[in-house]
């Protein structure tokens, strides 16, 4: 542990003041070539200039060049931290973040581990990995912050009173066995090797003269490498400020707490308060528009909630968004393909599986791209494989044919992982990546992951309990989160920067979108380790001196445009998710008789609005059309039901395709419990054997015997419990079944055929269906039967018919009968009727029936129509083509009240108003 006052501190700072009446970067380089070597080329090569940030270093070598488009000897520009960069004494590798978080969750889950941290507030009965690493990860961040002040675990002991004595006793232990665990893979601690540097006083840079410019918030650490650098040398420390404002800095250009606190700060005459973030992005995509070139406007990303509202608004006014920062890897595809392939691994899942197969890059990986099937096709028998195995396991997707060769390739990694888990790990990230180094997305950096995975593959050999594929994976997860994704720049397009950025901005409109409390000033986040009184104690920075930097900022961002440009400040009174929010108490830093006039333009709500309530219909209707039939001239008899019930549900239904589907069900759903019933209940009516069967016992054994065959087709490898219950209550109707079949055999009917297809023609339309059950008596008469598992036990009559008043909309299913106005809600029996009798045409007998299900067994039984009859069966054939020269003709608008609108999930998509929800788009738009 090294203390300032154990070296002599000989580089001397010298401030510059550049003013602020115009860019930053734009004096800073005139200042530099007024300093430069004249010769055969201006030469600024012995200089080291250090700036806040890589993006505002690029930004100083445009003006440099733009100054000087003849050429010139360029300066070596850097960062703060990247002083630290490089070492000239050959030292081990300086481990990275990975490498850190693999070091301290090895460590935390060993015995001495957990004994050492045992005052921790979060430690659980039984440790593991994820709150290792969670733990892990705040230590490491602990780690970041003392180096603030130059401090470690272990250097701090005996010199500061801690709240929690035992606990920092303990974590100076164990920074020095992680530090041993660092050292054995041949890796230093980031902390260890900086002290070193600071002891040493070294560094590589070839440069006599080193310029801080531009810098309200250094790293300290950095500032103590500058002082012990340079013996008997001036840094030159460029700020961006005019003369007369020396008290508000310290000497390395750092703004002062006590004078910018009592700094009487600008209040820009363009600043809304609005009710919503949502609002405030919209007000700044405006603002965009409203310049004649996008180039002349910067966006100032105050507070990084708005970024993706911000990118929204900006894409719906097709204005390109540029953030030089990047891309937040933490919101990107990479995220979350690592996260899914950690569950695959971990879990089996068929819902990571999925995931795999919807992300482009996995897909690839598994060979999609190849097999040349469409993404939708593979997905749809996923779903179908889903369905019918109700199996978790990725290996189910195998039911289908065509999804078997994916499984297989993720059955390849997965025994990989198992036995070689950073092996394949590898193997697939460099699948992935080398196929997507040609695509447009944005890769996250390859050199850091794979240097990442070095270090962790050197402290892996020498590991006591290595950690398995989900593990490593979650590590480097956290790796790629902690990066940005470089962003290709369009040729013209609207920068957005962060807070910290802006001092280097140039352009003469500025937009400071959320200047909120919390953001601007930034606050720092209440610490376990590192409450704010021994935050202050260590010499680390403190909110005080972070509320002064951005005083000191939002005073020279106004002070930069108050001749040449514009600023304007856009804040909101509520998030997203609801919760209040306040404007930035720097528009409030006023002298006492302007504070009322501050507060009262602030929150005056006449240029604002107040927040919105939840309207109640919906802000904007769902377009949906083109209101045509688009298919073939063909559908199935029970898509006219749909029709009957409501042609806007027929349309979504069978037109557009729109289908709930329930993503790994616990058990069959109604229509897989349908299904299953109607297939043993075709068994039986196929086997001859039974025809005769007049007792219910042997009817009810040979059910039950194919019930089970049924289920062991479906569920090869074992039947979900779930299954087996509903296979109990399946049982039960097949027993009622088994009664009232043997009565109806008894009475002389025998079935002669089973799931009989047909295709009926009506106009130029061919309806198709297949009939469950045909019957016939000894005195020839036919009986069409259909199966019904519903609840309750259904009547033909009432399901197929109801009375009508005149003037009801749906015109096309009304008919007088018997001196009643009637409307058809179904034409299934009727149309089997008609159907079956244009293939028998000198049949006499025939009657339609229902042969009932219900939960309650007494009441299962054949219920015949007992009103049916030719004149019902022209009047339901006549209604058919009514509804077909409808469907033809694009009758799908307005929406009928159906019961269908009150059950999931169209309730759940349409809140059980479809007209006003939907906008329809006819076939003339």
């Amino acid at each position: 542990m090294l203390l300032a006052e154990e070296y002599p501190l000989p580089m001397r700072p010298e401030r510059t003041f550049l003013g602020w009446n115009r860019p930053l970067a734009q004096r800073a380089a005139e200042w530099l070539f007024q300093r430069g070597e004249e010769g055969a080329w201006l030469d600024l090569s012995r200089w080291l200039v250090v700036v806040p940030t890589r993006e505002s270093g690029r930004i100083l070598r445009g003006a440099l060049c733009a100054q000087r488009p003849e050429g010139f000897l360029a300066p070596r520009i850097v960062t703060p931290m990247e002083l630290f960069g490089r070492r000239s004494d050959g030292a081990d590798m300086v481990a990275g973040w990975t490498a850190r978080l693999w070091s301290w969750t090895q460590l935390l889950l060993s015995q001495a581990g957990r004994e050492r941290v045992g005052a921790f507030p979060t430690l659980p009965a039984e440790p593991d990995f994820a709150w290792a690493l969670g733990v892990a990860r705040s230590l490491c961040e602990a780690q970041d912050l003392l180096s603030e002040g130059a401090w470690t675990f272990s250097g701090t002991q005996g010199k500061f009173p801690f709240p929690e004595e035992d606990l920092w006793n303990g974590l100076a232990r164990l920074e020095e066995e992680y530090r041993a665990i660092l050292e054995a893979a041949g890796l230093r601690d980031p902390m260890q090797t900086r002290l070193e540097a600071l002891e040493k006083g070294s560094w590589v840079f070839d440069a006599d003269r080193v310029a801080l410019i531009g810098c309200p918030d250094p790293h300290p650490l950095a500032l103590r490498l500058l002082e012990r650098v340079g013996p008997e040398e001036v840094c030159s420390v460029l700020i961006e400020a005019p003369e007369g404002m020396e008290e508000g800095f310290d000497s390395w250009g750092r703004p002062d707490p006590t004078f910018w606190r009592s700094r009487r700060l600008p209040f820009p005459s363009n600043i809304r308060i609005y009710a919503q973030e949502r609002e405030v992005a919209g007000r700044a995509a405006e603002l965009v528009a409203a310049n004649d070139s996008w180039d002349a406007v910067t966006i100032g990303v105050c507070s990084s909630r708005l970024l993706p509202l911000l990118r929204i608004a900006l894409s719906e006014r097709k204005i390109p968004a540029f953030d030089p920062g990047g891309i937040p890897a933490r919101q990107s595809e990479w995220v979350a393909l690592l996260a899914d392939l950690r569950e695959l691994v971990r879990e089996k899942s068929l819902a990571a599986f999925r995931r795999l197969l919807c992300h482009p890059a996995a897909a690839g990986w598994l060979g999609v791209s190849e097999d040349g099937v469409s993404h939708s096709v593979l997905l749809e028998k996923l779903d179908r494989a889903a369905l019918q195995s109700l199996s978790e396991d990725y290996r189910a997707a195998s039911l289908e044919m065509e999804l078997a060769p994916f499984v297989e390739r993720a059955r390849r990694f997965l025994f990989r992982a198992e036995e070689e888990p950073l092996e394949a790990i590898r193997e697939i990230f460099g699948t992935i990546f080398r196929r997507e180094a040609s695509s447009a997305r944005p890769l996250p950096p390859l050199d850091e992951l794979e240097e990442g995975m070095r270090q962790v593959e050197a402290l892996s050999a020498s590991a006591r309990s290595p950690f398995v594929a989900s593990e490593y994976l979650e590590l480097f997860e956290e790796l790629l989160a902690r990066q940005e994704l470089p962003e290709e720049r369009p040729e013209e397009a609207v920068e957005l920067r962060g807070w910290l950025e802006l001092l280097w901005d140039d352009a003469p409109h500025l937009v400071l979108a959320g200047f909120q409390e919390g953001a601007v000033p930034e606050s720092v986040a209440h610490d376990f380790l590192l409450p704010a009184t021994l935050r202050e104690q260590l010499g680390l920075r403190t909110n005080a001196e972070r509320e002064a930097r951005d005083a000191y900022l939002f005073e020279a961002l106004a002070a930069q445009r108050r001749e040449r440009g514009r600023v304007d400040v856009l804040a909101a009174r509520f998030s997203r998710d609801g919760e209040p929010l306040l404007p930035s108490r720097l528009l409030f830093r006023s002298a006492a008789p302007e504070l009322p006039e501050r507060v009262r333009r602030v929150w005056k709500t006449g240029d604002s609005p107040s927040r919105q309530q939840p309207p109640a219909t919906d802000s904007f209707p769902i377009r949906v059309g083109p209101m045509r039939w688009e298919e073939r001239k063909q559908l199935s008899v029970t898509g006219l039901r749909d029709y009957l019930s409501c042609p806007f549900f027929f349309y979504l239904r069978r037109v557009r395709g729109w289908e709930a589907v329930e993503w790994l069900p616990e058990e069959l759903d109604a229509q897989a419990f349908g299904a299953l019933l109607h297939a043993v209940l075709a068994e039986f009516g196929r086997a001859d054997s039974m025809r005769e069967c007049d007792r219910s016992e042997p009817i009810e054994e040979f059910l039950r015997d194919a019930l089970s065959r049924s289920l062991r087709d479906r569920f090869p490898q074992s039947i979900p419990a779930s299954v087996s219950l509903q296979m109990r209550a399946l049982e039960r109707r097949l027993s009622a079944f088994a009664r009232a079949q043997a009565e109806e055999v008894r009475r002389g009917w025998r079935t002669i055929e089973v799931e009989e297809p047909f295709v009926f023609p009506i106009r130029d339309w061919r309806l198709h269906g297949r009939i469950d059950r045909i019957d016939r008596d000894s005195g020839g008469g036919i009986r069409l039967v259909d199966f019904k598992s519903s609840e309750r036990p259904a009547n033909p009559k009432s399901a197929h018919l109801c009375s009508a008043e005149t003037g009801e909309r749906h015109a096309a299913a009304l008919f007088s009968w018997r001196g009643k106005l009637l409307r058809w809600k179904d034409l299934q029996l009727p149309l089997y009727a008609a159907a079956f009798r244009e293939k028998h045409p000198e049949l006499e007998d025939l009657r339609v029936a229902y042969f009932a299900l219900p939960k309650d067994r007494e009441k299962a039984g054949v219920r015949e129509w007992k009103e049916w009859g030719r004149e019902l069966e022209r009047e339901a054939v006549a209604c058919a083509a009514r509804v077909l020269e409808a469907i033809e003709e694009g009758r799908f608008w307005p929406p009928e009240s159906a019961l269908e609108w009150d059950r999931e999930p169209w309730r759940y998509w349409f809140d059980g108003r479809p007209e006003e929800i939907v906008a329809p788009v006819f076939t003339s738009e």
